[in-house]
């Protein structure tokens, strides 16, 4: 394992000891609490078996710390995993606090390292003080022996002697599956539902401009892949010496384009970013395992043609060592082979790096005043890059003033501020979500075979997601290490995150089904035939008035486009997956049952706390409301425009959600997921290929399936029996 000092940095502030403090307080408190407290008591109810528990929890986390560079790979993940199970036996013998004392005492201690072998004696202290605050309660624990002659109370410590106690008898079970009784949306509500959806549908054919307005995928994976081949052969490089990977990479400069739209219309920003550079390309990366050198290869998505390259060398690769006025001339030879016609740049900068075996320039043309590029004083800017005698990299860019990106990347109090009362909130609910929990299991509510069973078939759909995916995976592939290691750390990647976004859905589902026993009846068909009309009603609605507002929000954000971000008109990035349309698919299943679970969840949550005015009702709006607005806002007219931007979406879905969906479950589970679908399907269909219409036609049927088995009609008087009943959950 290479030496390494990992928290230099963390301890280069005004009070360093904090960082010893943190440093020591939550790997402590969120290891030992999920590893340990949890996770042996959890895994031995499954399996029967002490041991085994100990073993597999132990395990996990050792695993969990193999990420440390080791050789071999997996001798981090044995030994702190053999660590992990002393340390579980330390726990069931001693409780929880032992172990909790001992994490935080050696993570505070090798942070506090370098504090305690400063020659400072303010550092020294501090960071002996800090790591060594455990020996407080020893401290304690042997006052409390000299006075009472032990260390323990004589009663002991039960959940009796601390006031809770079990529910007595057999296990209660569910509340058993009853048709709702459910109140039909009355006639003045479809009235006005006709209303909203005849005004909002008006309003979404109202033309608002974005920038990459029109932007289309003319060429696919394939094709993108076939003309970087033809580009590398063209000189003379053999494309199947290496391995080959491409996806879809927006070539929008962010800032720039926040500079232009603080200073143009969003019209005039687009022709001037469309002018400067390409909004949307295929990135194609050659690669070889081991290897620093790298070709890539941009194709512009809209057209199939190869846009620019770039090869990378090792910085010991041997090369030429040409002279300033060499270098010049090969640089404006490129500019040439590219366009350009240098006669309205002026050569701002040439800067020569001596490597090893050779000489590197790195040449910067500048646009002359008046160019209709330059923008105020943000200036369009050529760069070419050469290692030896040959042109490795080609770039457009701008540079903008030092003064301007310095203000709008500083952060300042308020910026903090607004940043910790969004986390604040997260936490809130988060913690809130946890608190439902915690209080659903203990009432016996929760129907976790059920859930289970949900959750295990949105898992194999979460499988199959990320298996589409596979084609671009290659990209995040760090040639510094074997391609073998690669593919097993992104195996483990693949399988956490199968496993935990398998839990967190089964979590949600069973917490979502736990306080809204009726939610089952989705499963259904007598159920849904009742919840039917008015969930393709409040579909409708929320479709059309998301349309519209849609379309109203990007006129305000048009008309106030120097304080409101303005969205760039591009595709999804789903059709970056090997099949665009059955991924969207595959997500807006996931997104349908997640995210009618949390909102379910939050529902339930606001409703509680509203009929009870809580405390923390009230703190919960308060930080909303707060953090409605842009955290890195500059000027209060950018966050009073952001906030509104976001307050009004919000203000009009409570709306919505009150009068048109209130307690029909299927409405919700059908908006989720019509959602997610309803851009993408006509992007789709817009896109001038006919690999991505055939996708937009392969999502659409799928689509149609979901919806004909949501809201087919069902038997009045049939009950159904796709649902266990209470007693077999």
């Amino acid at each position: 394992a290479p030496s390494d000092i990992p928290f230099s940095n963390q301890l280069n502030t005004r009070i360093p000891w904090v960082a010893v403090l943190f440093t020591g307080f939550f790997p402590a408190v969120s290891e030992e609490m999920q590893f340990r407290a949890f996770a042996i008591p959890f895994l031995r109810k499954i399996t029967r078996s002490w041991p085994l528990a100990l073993a597999l929890a132990a395990f996990n986390w050792g695993f969990l710390h193999s990420a440390y560079p080791n050789e071999p790979f997996f001798i981090r993940g044995v030994e702190v995993g053999v660590g992990g199970i002393i340390v579980g036996i330390v726990m069931l013998r001693f409780g929880i606090l032992a172990t909790l004392m001992w994490h935080y005492s050696v993570d505070a201690l090798y942070t506090a390292f370098l504090l305690l072998r400063s020659p400072n004696h303010y550092l020294m202290i501090s960071g002996g003080a800090s790591a060594g605050i455990m020996l407080i309660p020893l401290v304690v624990a042997l006052v409390a022996y000299a006075a009472s002659g032990t260390f323990t109370e004589e009663h002991p410590v039960t959940n009796a002697s601390e006031g809770i106690s079990r529910v007595s008898g057999e296990r209660r079970g569910p509340t058993p599956d009853l048709l709702p009784d459910y109140q039909p949306l009355s006639r003045r509500k479809m009235l006005a539902a006709l209303c909203l959806v005849v005004i909002f549908a008006g309003l979404s054919f109202i033309k608002v401009y974005h920038l990459g307005e029109d932007t289309k995928l003319g060429t696919t994976r394939s094709q993108a892949m076939r003309a970087a081949d033809d580009f590398l052969k063209s000189r003379a490089v053999d494309p199947t010496a290496y391995r080959s990977v491409a996806w879809l990479e927006s070539n929008v400069d962010a800032l720039a384009a926040r500079y232009f739209l603080e200073r143009l219309s969003v019209p005039q920003t687009d022709r001037i970013l469309r002018r400067a550079s390409q909004p949307l390309l295929w990135e194609v990366r050659f690669f070889q395992p081991l290897q620093k050198e790298e070709h890539l290869v941009f194709v512009d998505a809209t057209n199939g043609k190869v846009f620019d390259s770039r090869h990378l060398l090792d910085e010991d690769a041997p090369g030429a060592s040409l002279s300033t006025p060499q270098a010049i001339a090969l640089g404006e030879k490129a500019v040439a082979e590219r366009g350009y016609n240098l006669s309205g740049f002026v050569l701002q900068s040439s800067q020569a790096t001596q490597r090893k075996a050779r000489e590197d320039y790195t040449l910067v043309w500048q646009a002359k005043p008046g160019d209709p590029r330059n923008v105020a004083d943000a200036l369009y800017r050529l760069q070419v890059d050469i290692a030896g005698n040959q042109v490795t990299g080609f770039s457009r860019g701008y540079k903008l003033p030092e003064k301007w990106t310095r203000e709008l990347q500083a952060t300042k109090l308020a910026n903090s501020g607004l940043w910790g009362i969004s986390i604040l909130l997260a936490a809130g609910l988060i913690a809130g979500g946890v608190w439902l929990l915690v209080r659903q299991v203990r009432k016996g509510d929760i129907r976790w075979l059920s859930a289970l069973k949900v959750a295990i078939v949105l898992v194999m759909i979460l499988m199959l997601e990320e298996l589409n995916v596979l084609p671009s995976i290659s990209r995040s592939y760090d040639t510094s290490i074997s391609l073998s290691a690669f593919r097993l750390e992104m195996g483990v990647s693949f399988l956490a995150a199968v496993i935990g976004g398998g839990a967190l859905l089964w979590l949600a589902v069973a917490l979502a089904t736990s306080l809204y026993p009726q939610s089952w009846q989705v499963l259904q068909k007598a159920s849904r035939r009742i919840w039917r009309r008015d969930a393709i009603i409040a579909l409708v609605v929320a479709l059309a008035v998301s349309s519209g507002l849609e379309r109203l929000l990007g006129l305000y954000a048009n008309h106030f486009h120097a304080y409101v971000p303005v969205s760039f008109s591009a595709p999804s990035s789903a059709f970056d997956a090997g099949s665009p349309g059955v991924g969207i698919f595959f997500r807006a299943v996931l997104s349908g049952v997640a995210a009618a679970a949390a909102l379910g969840i939050l529902i339930y949550g606001v409703c509680w706390g509203w009929r009870r005015r809580a405390w923390w009702f009230w703190l919960g709006i308060a930080l909303l409301l707060v953090a409605l607005g842009p955290a890195d806002a500059h000027s209060y007219a950018e966050f009073a425009l952001g906030w509104l931007d976001r307050f009004i979406p919000l203000l009009v879905t409570v709306a919505i959600l009150v009068l048109f969906f209130r307690d029909n479950p299927l409405a919700y589970v059908a908006t989720a997921f019509c959602s997610v679908v309803a851009g993408p399907l006509l992007d789709l269909f817009s896109q001038p290929v006919a690999f991505y219409r055939w996708n937009g036609a392969l999502l659409a049927l799928l689509t149609a399936l979901v919806l004909l088995w949501l809201f087919l009609p069902g038997s009045p008087g049939g009950t159904g029996n796709d649902v266990p009943q209470a007693g077999s959950a």
